[in-house]
């Protein structure tokens, strides 16, 4: 995904039901448009460069000028979605053709939203372009994210879900593959081929990340912290911390935190 397509005017918010058992005939995507569409139920075709796949509910195609809408579907169980059509200032490729709504017990309540605000004359056009469209560019990038994460090999998934779940990461590298129970120059492999990183610069950039939320969340000391987070020691936390956020964690904590 790249820099956002930022677009000048919301066009139409409309629901579409296919109709069980009748031909559907696909809608080009105008000239200076985006046209996304989300299922909200049923199942759909699409043929994308992996070939043909079947969709369900909370996928979302993102279309830009001159591709066509979705349109195959089975009889027994027609799609239904909602579809957003946005005036872009240029024709480019932000997002991927298909993503998937991460946040999926939220999406009923979305369309609802999307949907009654737009007919609502009350509602500034402009302030409802701007949010629905970087809604569902985020739901768009999170949702491609666990999609990649959930096609990455089971060992590499363990050691992820390990680093996610642990509350404390004062273990090695060597530990972590035990853990997920491969060796530890497998892991290494499957890090670079997958995560084009080493787990050693993945572990690191972990700690750092755990450490910014305790240092902007909580009043804990620096030197907890710094342990908790699996340093070695206080001047190593400090070293890397400067390194990588161009300030030290005390700094960071009271930009983080401008009551502290």
């Amino acid at each position: 995904m790249s820099e956002i397509n930022r677009p000048t005017a919301l066009v139409g918010v409309g629901i579409f039901l296919a109709p069980p058992g009748r031909e559907i005939r696909p809608v080009m995507t105008d000239e200076g448009q985006e046209l996304l569409e989300i299922i909200t139920g049923g199942r759909v075709f699409f043929e994308s460069e992996e070939g043909v796949r079947e969709y369900e509910r909370g996928t979302i195609f993102w279309h830009i000028e001159g591709e066509y809408t979705v349109f195959r579907t089975p009889p027994e169980d027609p799609y239904r979605c909602i579809s957003i059509r946005f005036r872009v200032p240029e024709k480019r490729r932000t997002v991927p053709r298909v993503s998937f709504w991460s946040a999926e017990p939220e999406l009923d309540r979305f369309v609802e939203d999307a949907f009654r605000l737009f007919h609502d004359e009350t509602i500034d056009r402009n302030f409802l372009c701007e949010y629905l469209h970087r809604r569902v560019f985020w739901e768009a990038y999170i949702g491609n994210r666990q999609s990649r994460q959930a096609g990455l090999p089971k060992p590499l998934a363990r050691a992820l879900a390990l680093l996610r779940d642990a509350s404390r990461l004062d273990f090695s590298v060597a530990q972590l593959a035990a853990k997920a129970g491969v060796s530890e120059p497998y892991l290494y492999a499957l890090f670079s081929k997958h995560l084009k990183s080493s787990p050693h610069q993945y572990l690191l950039n972990y700690r750092l990340r755990l450490a910014r939320t305790r240092l902007a969340g909580s009043d804990d000391n620096i030197k907890l912290i710094a342990e908790e987070c699996g340093f070695e020691n206080l001047e190593s936390f400090y070293r890397a911390f400067r390194r990588a956020s161009g300030m030290p964690p005390g700094e960071y904590r009271r930009r983080q935190q401008p009551n502290s």
